[in-house]
């Protein structure tokens, strides 16, 4: 394939992904990310145009615009990442590097020097790469299958920044300023294409995949708390009941006392507002794998994989202190919300669903005639015969 071709394609690939990015920013929330890869895309395409004529360019203009534009276009991709995985980030942080070389590049035109243009600029551009691979391995990408395509993308420019600044300290580099302007442009578009391609395809899967999850997510999730809901903890204890084990598991139910009076002597704003301090103090006090789920109203239950009867209780014990010692803004300060719990501790061996539940529901009012803010546990359950 011809150089004219490969320009031509390479030029082609980046307009159809920056209109189309653009296009998506307009119909699809949140739309920052989707902003940001089409100014990637449109500024690559006119970093390119000024490679191709950086030899009819003023020599100072030859030095500074193209590397700088390639520069900028890649801090819109960095700054997209960062958006995406929901990492601190700041417009300016899309110029810094393109500013950088702008600094670098006017040094080297004044000492006339092509090697500290060229080793500053792959130097910059291999950071920034970096960079942009550390943001999309960040965790809010895990289980994401696409974001691989756009490390390995990333990856590989890495390595190509890389060899060049080693090319350039070594004397083995071009002799003028640019990043492209040596005797493998052809192998550099046909890279450039390669990775304009898939970065627009992963670009685009990545972040419907992240929309596809959040939705997911949100299926599993109490609305107002955050908390697992009674649909998610269901699926969990079914699995724990079906799965063949010898190790034990601890299930709390607990329910909130005198809940309706928080409702009606402050209010219904002021009842979410306890409800969601409670779950955040609660959570906190959790393992990862434990499911703490709001099952509707002031009732939660709380799912303790792999667990000691004795801690079980400890953990239960603790909640319930946990909860009687916050304080709520709305209320005065001597106001407390207390919790009675049931909990049931075995392997669930044989056991119905209906019957484990009904078992920890009924030791939870047990709790309640025995006074409330206590813990009562579940007689044996055997299976039905």
């Amino acid at each position: 394939m011809d150089l004219l071709t490969l320009f031509s394609a390479n030029l082609l690939l980046l307009l159809i992904f920056a209109i189309s990015f653009q296009a998506m920013s307009l119909r699809v929330t949140p739309s920052v990310h989707w902003r940001s890869w089409a100014a990637a895309n449109a500024i690559l395409v006119l970093a390119l145009v000024c490679f191709a004529f950086e030899n009819v360019l003023p020599r100072i203009v030859a030095y500074i615009l193209p590397n700088t534009l390639l520069l900028l276009g890649f801090g819109f991709h960095l700054y997209a990442a960062r958006v995406l995985a929901k990492l601190p980030h700041r417009l300016s942080d899309a110029f810094a590097p393109a500013a950088a070389y702008l600094i670098v590049g006017v040094i080297a035109f004044l000492l006339s020097d092509a090697t500290l243009a060229y080793v500053g600029g792959n130097f910059i551009f291999t950071v920034l790469c970096i960079a942009t691979i550390v943001a999309y391995t960040s965790k809010n990408f895990h289980g994401l299958i696409s974001v691989i395509g756009l490390v390995l993308a990333f990856f590989f420019l890495a390595a190509v920044g890389g060899l060049r600044v080693f090319h350039g300290v070594t004397g083995a580099g071009p002799a003028g300023p640019g990043m492209i302007n040596d005797t493998m442009q052809g192998l550099h578009l046909m890279s450039a294409m390669l990775f304009v391609s898939l970065t627009g395809a992963f670009s685009t899967a990545l972040s419907f995949e992240q929309v596809a999850q959040r939705h997911r997510e949100a299926a599993r999730r109490d609305p107002l708390t955050g908390a697992f809901n009674r649909r998610e903890f269901q699926a969990r204890l079914e699995d724990l009941l079906h799965e063949p084990s010898e190790k034990t598991f601890g299930l709390l139910n607990f329910d909130l006392d005198h809940f309706k009076l928080v409702n009606d002597n402050f209010g219904h704003l002021s009842g979410d507002q306890a409800l969601v301090k409670i779950v955040a103090a609660v959570k906190a006090q959790l393992r990862k794998d434990d499911c703490f789920a709001r099952l509707g109203g002031e009732e939660f239950a709380v799912l303790l994989p792999d667990i000691s009867r004795e801690n079980a209780a400890k953990v239960a014990d603790r909640l319930r202190q946990l909860i009687s010692r916050i304080e709520f803004d709305f209320a005065p300060d001597n106001f407390r919300i207390t919790a009675s719990t049931g909990i049931y501790h075995g392997n669930g061996t044989e056991l119905a669903m209906e019957d484990l539940l009904q078992a920890v529901d009924d030791s939870l009012y047990r709790s309640k005639k025995n006074g409330r803010n206590c813990v009562t546990f579940a007689g044996e359950l055997t299976a039905a015969s």
